[in-house]
């Protein structure tokens, strides 16, 4: 897959979107990003958002109102302000020299160690360069998403049941948490 590059309308219109949810805790709907990126139609910015959706950067749901949600981690968020550094570690192995990520420590949940893992290439919905926030808790529940190694390359697997046994052959890396991915 190539790298997406954004034109400068898609660049706005997307800080149009992290920045207002990051303000107001809900994203803008779509005649108020017309207004603060400056365009006068609607379906303009409903070409910017398809094709900001289909390239990965913004994601849509029908469950709620104003369905537009930021993919990875938003850095306008205040939040992000006090940050920790957590490992980062360059391949699934782990066993790379780690480096660091800032994470914003509100986001790590309690007795559960974190850590960063950086994509050499695509997989399944994630991207090359993606950064995938990883925790290991002490027990898996239903529907908690696993990053396994899978025939030696990184798969995600979906926990069915509370107390399910996972296969043997495959190699727990730990649970998805967050994603975090470079624009």
């Amino acid at each position: 897959m190539k790298e997406v590059k954004l034109t400068k309308k898609q660049e706005l219109v997307l800080n149009y979107i992290k920045e207002y949810t990051a303000k107001h805790g809900f994203p803008p709907a779509v005649r108020e990003i017309a207004k603060g990126v400056g365009l006068n139609s609607p379906s303009s910015v409903h070409s910017h958002i398809k094709r900001l959706e289909r390239d990965g950067f913004i994601k849509k749901t029908n469950s709620k109102f104003r369905t537009l949600e930021v993919v990875g981690i938003n850095e306008y968020d205040v939040s992000k302000e006090e940050a920790v550094k957590i490992a980062l570690y360059k391949d699934f192995s782990l066993s790379s020299s780690k480096d660091t990520f800032s994470y914003p420590a509100d986001r790590i949940p309690k007795n559960e160690e974190i850590f960063a893992l950086e994509l050499k290439n695509n997989f399944n919905e994630f991207k090359k360069n993606d950064i995938l926030i990883i925790t290991k808790p002490k027990n898996y529940n239903k529907y908690d998403e696993l990053v396994i190694v899978k025939d030696n390359s990184l798969d995600l697997y979906t926990v069915q049941t509370k107390n399910e046994v996972i296969n043997k052959e495959y190699k727990i890396i730990g649970k998805l948490h967050e994603l975090s991915r470079k624009y």
